[in-house]
């Protein structure tokens, strides 16, 4: 028997609960994907806290990421430690490459800053050199098996040959920086939608160049 809540009887108007809740709702199946890009957001969240896996982490979760736009059946906890796992090395020393030459930039840029103006220049512009890149090579990462030279070598590539897609990709990550800055406590479980938007824009472009090869 199905459970209707009936509002005013006189103009018939009723609303099947049966019907809210479905799976095969929209807007039921649209709430569910966002709880579930929340929870893939928290343990990102978790699994980077030692910072040097926050490459792993990113993989998983982009990883997952790709799998809900292609609208195969992922299981959440599964598909996000069995990824975590399997690029665990190759993440880490990505992620070590990535921080170290940051911190270096970072330094270097400090440095020069009331110094040599001209190396301050040349730092900010290595360090964009180091940014594009990194916005690709994680994501590349869990659609492909490459040693790490191959990848890095990818990621600079596309970064620069497909600008548009990275300044995009850029600009959501920025978004979702100040979203955070505005409410900080949002950290915890922001990460899962904000990939999903990046998702998007890098699996078009990596599908329509062939580099969309799922592992």
């Amino acid at each position: 028997m199905i459970l209707s809540i009936f509002i005013n009887e006189k103009r018939g108007i009723s609303v099947d609960i049966q019907t809210i809740f479905d799976p095969d709702n929209a807007v039921w199946s649209f709430l569910m994907k966002l709880y579930s890009l929340a929870l893939a957001g928290l343990l990102w969240f978790i699994c980077s806290l030692p910072i040097i896996t926050l490459g792993p982490a990113t993989i998983a979760l982009f990883t997952y990421c790709f799998a809900l736009l292609d609208g195969r059946e992922s299981y959440l906890l599964r598909t996000f430690f069995s990824t975590f796992a399997s690029s665990f090395k190759q993440g880490i020393v990505v992620t070590i490459i990535v921080l170290a030459a940051t911190v270096f930039l970072a330094f270097d840029a400090w440095f020069f800053l009331n110094t040599i103006p001209f190396l301050f220049f040349a730092a900010v512009a290595l360090y964009v050199l180091l940014l594009f890149p990194s916005l690709h090579i994680f994501a590349l990462m869990s659609v492909q098996e490459k040693t790490i030279k191959e990848h890095c070598t990818r990621a600079f590539i596309l970064s620069i040959t497909h600008i548009a897609t990275t300044i995009t990709v850029l600009v959501v990550i920025v978004l979702w920086f100040l979203s955070i800055y505005a409410l900080p406590a949002t950290i915890i479980f922001s990460a899962g939608p904000a990939c999903i938007v990046v998702s998007m824009f890098l699996r078009l472009l990596y599908k329509r160049i062939g580099a969309y090869v799922i592992n």
